[in-house]
């Protein structure tokens, strides 16, 4: 199937991989993009000008010799409505948060190091009412602008250098000040 810019306002990246590049900023404490590889598709051939993809690849490289590497399809045949995972591995231990059985609301996320793993939580977990109620408490306690919200700046210039290098013909896209990045 091959969607219409018009209509979807972007791709699966924009839709599904921006949530995984906020994580990933996130995790990592926000350090600076150095360069971006990316390969976007649209009905199983490389996506070109103009195009919505539906699946995407994207590898960030951060300050600090760290590396995260970000997958979404809105046409994967997982043998369920989603497959949603982050999965994070470092020098001491390593951490997935994995929906369960295709649900958009149920989730495990499981501690490893080395050959043991261990469940911090599993389904039922009432996250989404403990996310709520920290939402309504940070309201109450900053109202106006929260600088923390900069971090999405960073999201977006992200997203941005993964469509640049998408349709790039060497899929890669190195650090670059804004105000000199070409589209």
């Amino acid at each position: 199937m091959v969607y219409d810019a018009a209509l979807s306002g972007g791709g699966c990246m924009m839709d599904l991989g921006c949530h995984l590049v906020d994580a990933a900023l996130w995790l990592l404490g926000h350090p600076p993009v150095e360069r971006v590889e990316a390969m976007l598709f649209t009905a199983g051939a490389p996506a070109r000008a103009g195009q919505v993809e539906d699946l995407a690849f994207a590898t960030l490289h951060f300050a600090g010799n760290r590396v995260a590497r970000i997958a979404c399809s809105w046409n994967l045949h997982a043998g369920a409505d989603a497959e949603i995972s982050v999965r994070v591995l470092g020098t001491e231990g390593g951490a997935t948060m994995r929906n369960i059985g295709g649900s958009f609301l149920d989730f495990e996320t499981v501690l490893a190091r080395g050959t043991h793993s261990e469940h911090l939580t599993v389904p039922p977990d009432e996250w989404s009412g403990r996310m709520a109620a920290d939402w309504a408490r940070q309201l109450a306690i900053r109202p106006g602008f929260d600088p923390e919200a900069e971090g999405l700046v960073a999201v977006s210039e992200a997203i941005d250098r993964i469509y640049r290098a998408g349709s790039n013909r060497s899929n890669s896209v190195p650090s670059q000040p804004l105000d000199q990045a070409s589209a």
